[in-house]
């Protein structure tokens, strides 16, 4: 199956414009990479916090100032990419990525250690955090936008499907590895110095193994005179592809189903150490295994469900919002870590069609000119959903347990009715259709 996305993604255009299989294999692992660091990250995160002493509510915003700063950062990224070239902003984000697991592995040590207190060790972690959130979005604008550009319309939905599967694929392997890399005198400190040494190995090959993409002079220029000429407008491109009757709306439906999910992601171990009563340390086993559970399923919606039902990105969004309205339901009902379990596998296979659906989706209905700004504008949902929506679900479990996913049936629901009915999205879907994840 990854070999058939492989070959989709690795359709080759003209010239310089082609994308080799091993490139694409090595972009593949750079969003692999940081998703496993990511959600092995947040895995961990809720039994450092209670070792540590820190409260869930900050827990779920230790992650805030990052996650705001990756939303306004991808954008920025994303057209300095058409400028500079997208390796080298490929480069850039992983080294951030790098610097920040080191530092964040010293801090949480250090509070395992009462070397520091609490309140600092929260503030400390959130501001080296930060640094990812500064320099990560660069890898993931860039990466869209490099597989994006050199595939054509028929198979760039295959593309960016596979590159959304590898970020399943690392969402299956952080949470499962983490428990695993509680060791020694690292403690709950060893995931991060292991992630970030493996993504340090991974910056070099991508030094060697990547071409050079700095763009000629004049391609240089017309992009600084583009730039030159949205400053100059009195809108900002950015805020004109959110009001473009044809990319808004599949942005618009991004921002609330990763909003969505972040809730689901975010609470799920405070759920999970609740229900099983046990301390932090024991319960991280049964959150990896929870999070690796619904890693699963999004890996198989995304890697054998959908090239197999070759649905559009319009049906891609209805039925996925569908099944992640039925996970949350489950979840309201959960009495136990199986039926939590299920409820997150099924929420999680849904939220594995909803980003292929609103990704490709709103890559086709762009321009060749404006495929940067909407994998920049893509990459900053990521960071957006998390800003503010962790600790609205922290706070609204610790009010009450069921409040964060009645909120979610809500959202989910209503994104099914829009997906269903809003016109710009109904607009051209037998040309979308035609260029479905399996042509």
């Amino acid at each position: 199956m990854l070999q058939r996305l492989r070959n989709a993604a690795a359709a080759p255009l003209t010239g310089e414009q082609s994308l080799s299989k091993p490139v694409f294999s090595l972009i593949f692992v750079v969003s692999m990479a940081m998703a496993v660091g990511n959600l092995g990250l947040i895995s961990v995160m809720p039994a450092i916090g209670r070792a540590i002493g820190i409260s869930d509510h900050l827990i779920a915003a230790v992650f805030s100032l990052s996650a705001l700063f990756w939303a306004i950062t991808a954008p920025h990224w994303a057209k300095v990419s058409d400028i500079s070239g997208r390796k080298p902003m490929m480069m850039l984000g992983l080294g951030g990525f790098v610097f920040s697991m080191l530092g964040c592995a010293v801090v949480v040590w250090a509070g395992l250690q009462a070397l520091m207190a609490p309140i600092v060790v929260f503030l400390a972690f959130a501001a080296i955090r930060g640094v990812f959130g500064l320099l990560g979005s660069a890898t993931a604008s860039s990466s869209q936008a490099y597989v994006a550009e050199r595939t054509s319309e028929k198979d760039r939905t295959a593309a960016l499907s596979a590159l959304a599967g590898a970020l399943g694929m690392g969402t299956i392997i952080g949470p499962a590895v983490s428990p695993l890399l509680v060791f020694g005198f690292l403690g709950l400190a060893g995931p991060m110095v292991v992630f970030a040494l493996i993504a340090a190995a991974i910056w070099v090959a991508v030094a060697v193994v990547i071409p050079s993409d700095r763009p000629s002079a004049a391609v240089r220029e017309a992009a600084l005179r583009a730039r030159a000429a949205g400053k100059a407008a009195s809108e900002k491109p950015g805020f004109a592809v959110w009001r473009d009757r044809n990319i808004g709306p599949y942005l618009w439906y991004g921002l609330l189903s990763a909003c969505a999910q972040a809730i689901n992601v975010y609470t799920l171990g405070f759920v999970i150490m609740d229900s099983m009563a046990l301390p932090a340390a024991e319960a991280q086993r049964f959150i990896g295994i929870g999070m690796a559970a619904g890693a699963v399923a999004g890996l198989v919606g995304q890697w054998v469900l959908i090239p197999w039902l070759k649905m559009s990105p319009r049906q891609l969004l209805r039925v996925g919002a569908l099944l992640a309205l039925a996970g949350n339901l489950i979840t309201v009902f959960a009495d136990g870590i199986w039926l939590l379990t299920l409820g997150y596998v099924v929420l999680t296979l849904g939220f594995s069609f909803c980003r292929p659906g609103f990704t490709a989706g709103a890559s086709l209905a762009a321009r060749a000119d404006q495929q940067g700004l909407v994998a920049g504008m893509v990459s900053s949902l990521s960071g957006a959903a998390i800003v503010v929506t962790p600790v609205v679900g922290v706070l609204l479990y610790e009010f009450a347990p069921a409040a964060p996913f009645v909120l979610n049936c809500a959202v989910m629901a209503g994104l099914a009715l829009y997906a269903w009915k809003n016109a710009s999205l109904r607009r051209g879907e037998a040309d979308l259709a035609r260029t479905s994840i399996v042509s």
